[in-house]
């Protein structure tokens, strides 16, 4: 699909995408777990999840780890790499900040951080900002985030990035077809619904979020031939760019 140019009134916002693929698309192909990052002047200010490849991915495109980092879940393909960042970060005094809802970030420390538990605890290598589910908090510069549960096999947060109150940017993260969920994300300029060919009660079909998609939506797929999306598929694609033009 062409890159989608939509009005605001501030800064110019764009999204890279990473990754589109589950976990077993990187260990068992080498594929980018499913991640992007938010842009802003073509700087990098937020990235979306953590999983395995992104960091290569993001030197591979010429980009550096902003400071700033939304976690949606603990499963591998989204939060795979997060220990082994904060740690290379802290030891070079860099302190990320890692966004997640209060009862992701929870697992996070618990389970994900667990490798560093003789050595660190998770506050010593990042500063984490939980806010409770359905919650309004500042993001990153002018942007605001609020978290709105998915429909998954791990404790799973979608979300609505806006700002001054405008929708900006919608993701459901890995998610069954759920109503709540999609109606909050109805209102955003640009909305990301993970999607599959054949859905479960895990992650939604592609007919499930069908009745859902307007002109702004787009879908992250996993087990789908990544080389062969078409230019004007709704499918996302690695290395897809979005731009968010803002009126002047």
């Amino acid at each position: 699909m062409a890159d989608l140019l939509l009005k605001t009134t501030h800064t110019d916002i764009g999204l890279r995408i990473l990754g589109v693929a589950g976990g077993a698309g990187h260990i068992y192909h080498g594929r980018c777990s499913s991640s992007f990052l938010i842009l802003k002047d073509d700087h990098p200010i937020c990235l979306i999840d953590l999983g395995l490849g992104v960091t290569c991915r993001l030197k591979d495109y010429g980009y550096t780890l902003p400071d700033t980092l939304v976690i949606t879940h603990n499963h591998t393909d989204h939060a795979g790499e997060l220990p082994v960042v904060l740690r290379v970060e802290s030891a070079q005094q860099r302190q990320l900040n890692i966004v997640a809802a209060a009862p992701v970030a929870e697992r996070l420390k618990r389970y994900r951080m667990a490798e560093h538990a003789e050595l660190f605890q998770p506050e010593e290598l990042a500063n984490w900002i939980a806010p409770a589910p359905e919650t309004t908090t500042p993001l990153v510069d002018d942007l605001d985030i609020t978290f709105h549960a998915a429909q998954h096999s791990e404790l799973c947060f979608g979300f609505v990035i806006s700002r001054e109150g405008i929708p900006l940017i919608g993701y459901t993260a890995d998610s069954g077809c759920f109503a709540p969920l999609y109606e909050a994300l109805a209102d955003c300029r640009v909305a990301i619904y993970d999607a599959r060919p054949a859905g479960s009660r895990w992650h939604a079909g592609l007919d499930e979020v069908a009745p859902y998609l307007n002109d702004q939506a787009y879908i992250i797929g996993h087990d789908l031939d990544e080389q062969n999306i078409p230019d004007d598929s709704r499918l996302l694609r690695p290395g897809q760019y979005i731009h968010l033009a803002e009126d002047h």
